[in-house]
Formats: structure tokens, C-alpha cells, sequence
């Protein structure tokens, strides 16, 4: 991402609203850790990945618009999008109506397929993308601000990460040991 800059940010958030296995909360986090270290900058790196975002949702909305219930269900699994959680997302949009364009930015799974029941119900578009786009940006900060804190946090959180593996590797040893005097036990007896 850093050689990508802008763009990389960009064209990452456009492939993960496309239902593409893309994880904005790896992808934004580190754009705001390069905010801190200031590789880039926050407002315009929030803006770039809102932008890639609605580009990627509208071609979700887009193909449920065109295409139909029957194409997601038929082509999904190449998004790894399955009959469940198009039902699921279905069963929010019933639910919630066209706020859950807004809503389901926040649910994990639900933020990425939302677009596709949101354009079989024929969603109109620019209730879509007024939806859409409060959600999105406000994802996108919160995870760009995240990885700006952890930034300026990291010595903080090295060491307490160091802390919890020295717990980890003292709870191994033990519960290692505690199982071999046990068989042993078990094996005497037997």
C-alpha cells in the first residue's frame, strides 16, 4: 500500500465493497497508521477510501438492479456471497428498509452485500448513495482514526502485548506439564 499510495487505498476499498474477500479492517487501519507516521494524509486518505467504496457498492447495487435475485444466487459463490447470506441481507433490508443501506455498513458481512438486496428492491440510487455514503464515511474514520492511535500508541502496545505472551507461554508450560503428570499418572495406574 505504500508504493500504491492513494490509489492502493482506493482500489482496495473498491474491491472489498465489490464483495471482494478484501478486509477493511486491515486495509484502513494501516492507511491511518500512515497517517500517523505521515505517509499520507487523514482527510484526504477518509475521502479516497469513501470514494473507492461507493465506486464498489454501486456495482454490487448495480448488478442486483440489472440482474436479478437469480444471477446473485447463480454467480455469487465466485464473491463467496451463498444463498444464506443473501437471504440474510434480504431479511435486514425488509426489515429495516432503505436506512439499512446506512445501517448495515456496521454489521459485519451485512456492509458488503447490502447493495446487492438494496438494487433487486430497486432502491432509488441517490437515496442509496445518500444512505451509503453517511455509513461508509463514517466506517472509514473510525478505522483510519484507530489506526492513527494505535500509531501513536505502538509502544504501548508492544508491551502489552509482550506481557500477554509471556502469560500465554507461562500458561502453555503449565498446562503442558500438568497434562504429562496426568498421562503418566494415568499410565502407572494402568
Amino acid at each position: 500500500m505504500l508504493r500504491a499510495n492513494y490509489g492502493g487505498i482506493f482500489l482496495l476499498m473498491a474491491m472489498e465493497s465489490a464483495t471482494l474477500p478484501i478486509p477493511s479492517e486491515i486495509v484502513l487501519p494501516l492507511a491511518g497508521y500512515l497517517v500517523y507516521t505521515g505517509e499520507f494524509e487523514f482527510w484526504t486518505a477518509v475521502l479516497v477510501a469513501t470514494l473507492g467504496s461507493m465506486v464498489g457498492t454501486m456495482v454490487d447495487y448495480g448488478i442486483g438492479y440489472r440482474f436479478g435475485r437469480s444471477a446473485i444466487l447463480k454467480y455469487g459463490r465466485f464473491v463467496r456471497l451463498s444463498e444464506k447470506h443473501l437471504v440474510s441481507s434480504e431479511t435486514w433490508f425488509a426489515r429495516h428498509g432503505d436506512s439499512a443501506a446506512l445501517l448495515a455498513r456496521f454489521v459485519p458481512l451485512l456492509r458488503t452485500v447490502i447493495a446487492f438486496p438494496a438494487g433487486i428492491a430497486k432502491m432509488r440510487v441517490g437515496k442509496f448513495l445518500a444512505f451509503s455514503s453517511v455509513g461508509i464515511l463514517i466506517w472509514d474514520i473510525a478505522l483510519i482514526y484507530f489506526g492513527y492511535a494505535a500509531g501513536q500508541n505502538a509502544n504501548l502496545i508492544v508491551s502489552s502485548l509482550e506481557s500477554a505472551f509471556v502469560f500465554v507461554e507461562v500458561s502453555v508450560v503449565i498446562a503442558i506439564v500438568l497434562t504429562l503428570i496426568f498421562v503418566s499418572k494415568r499410565h502407572k495406574k494402568s
